[in-house]
């Protein structure tokens, strides 16, 4: 199993339409097209973090002093960063994006993604963080748009903002 390359095509549309400056990830293989683009994209400033924590505080302050940051990693690491999802970016009201790349579900291969990511999508919005979701219900060329529409929507409630993205086959 590997990823979409068209899904992807469509997250880079997205966050190009944006104008990002920052793309802060966790290295995913689904999301590796997405991550390679941005690591060579001139104009923005891509580096992997150790911690998914480390992600929310460094692309929430770049957030809070209107710089244009993304957060991209894997809906299980979503487990990792609760504490600081809801201690930091929420309670300073973060504007912040994070694309959380689906695991479990359609075309999951390791077993214990499954538990996790099946309630992921729950577990975000009993924190009270807004959650959209990109998959096979979503036609690909609505993706880019609704990417920018989080974005503007983050930015516009001063608060963090998840898109679940299906990047898989």
């Amino acid at each position: 199993m590997g990823y979409r390359e068209e899904a992807c095509d469509a997250v880079v549309q997205g966050l190009e339409g944006i104008g990002i400056e920052y793309f802060i990830h966790v290295p995913d293989s689904f999301g590796a097209p997405v991550i390679a683009h941005f690591e060579d994209k001139p104009g923005v400033r891509s580096f992997p973090v150790a911690r998914e924590e480390e992600g929310v505080g460094i692309a929430s302050g770049l957030a809070m002093t209107n710089k244009k940051a993304v957060l991209f990693y894997q809906d299980t690491a979503l487990g990792n960063s609760i504490g600081a999802l809801t201690t930091y970016a929420m309670a300073y009201h973060a504007p912040l994006l994070i694309l959380a790349v689906r695991r479990g579900g359609f075309g999951e291969f390791n077993a214990a993604n499954f538990h996790f990511s099946e309630t992921a999508i729950d577990m975000v919005e009993s924190m009270r963080i807004k959650a959209f979701v990109l998959d096979y219900r979503v036609p690909l060329d609505q993706w880019p748009g609704a990417i920018t529409q989080a974005y503007d929507y983050c930015r516009m409630t001063s608060r963090p903002i998840v898109v679940f993205l299906n990047l898989k086959d």
